[in-house]
């Protein structure tokens, strides 16, 4: 079971200070799904001031373990998040395992639930990039088109357990209207479009201008989303 947590990239909350921040950014009296609630260390906090916590963990002793030890407006879902259909809720809160970061972030966007995520610091980077920067990309499009992104707090490695190699950050995601209707089509375009990322608009055949793709604004891939389709 060790090496099954170590492959899902699971590094469990442990600093109780962090986990009182994280759980402050949440409203009261709402239904909050978790995903990866581990050991339960938001999970029974979370559960003082929501109606409902629906817990996904995938592991299966972390499932029953917190079944046990959480109050009754805990409900423990065993499960694959990226796979299962989540229950309807007012609110995301997630310590995300590194290994479907990615993929959860944009299962999340498809559902546009506010959200406090805490992810690697280099993600939250990337989540809140500008256009020109080396961390402008996909991901950034992506997220950015279905909300506004904020960076509230760093938190170091020893703050888990075990501790990571790298520094994690807390976000806020808050949402706002989608740049687009069809965000399965635009993924599709995001896709093709960052392959060529330092490209430029006229050698792509999108238009007249010296302009790189990644230094193109949210509003400018719209622009060529639309004409495109």
């Amino acid at each position: 079971m060790r090496k099954k947590r170590k492959r899902l990239g699971q590094h469990f909350l442990r600093d109780v200070s962090v986990a009182e921040y994280v759980v402050s950014l949440v409203p009261s009296g709402l239904e909050v799904l978790e995903v990866g609630p581990g050991r339960g260390v938001l999970t029974i906090p979370l559960a003082q001031k929501s109606r409902v916590v629906y817990a996904v963990e995938v592991d299966r002793v972390l499932a029953e373990a917190l079944r046990r030890t959480a109050p009754p407006n805990v409900v423990v879902i065993e499960g694959d998040a990226l796979e299962l259909e989540w229950p309807k809720a007012d609110f995301f809160v997630s310590n995300m395992p590194y290994s479907i970061t990615s993929p959860l972030l944009l299962k999340l966007a498809r559902h546009r639930l506010p959200a406090v995520v805490t992810v690697q610091k280099e993600v939250a980077e990337r989540l809140s990039a500008k256009p020109g920067g080396e961390n402008y990309g996909r991901l950034t499009v992506a997220i950015q088109c279905h909300y506004e992104v904020e960076i509230l707090r760093v938190v170091p490695p020893n703050a888990f357990e075990p501790p990571p190699k790298v520094y994690s950050a807390v976000v806020r995601l808050t949402p706002r209207r989608p740049c687009v209707e069809d965000f399965e089509k635009f993924q599709q375009f995001t896709a093709w479009l960052f392959s060529a990322r330092r490209k430029t608009l006229r050698r792509l055949k999108l238009a007249d201008s010296e302009k790189r793709v990644y230094q193109l604004s949210l509003e400018e891939i719209v622009q060529l989303y639309r004409k495109a389709f």
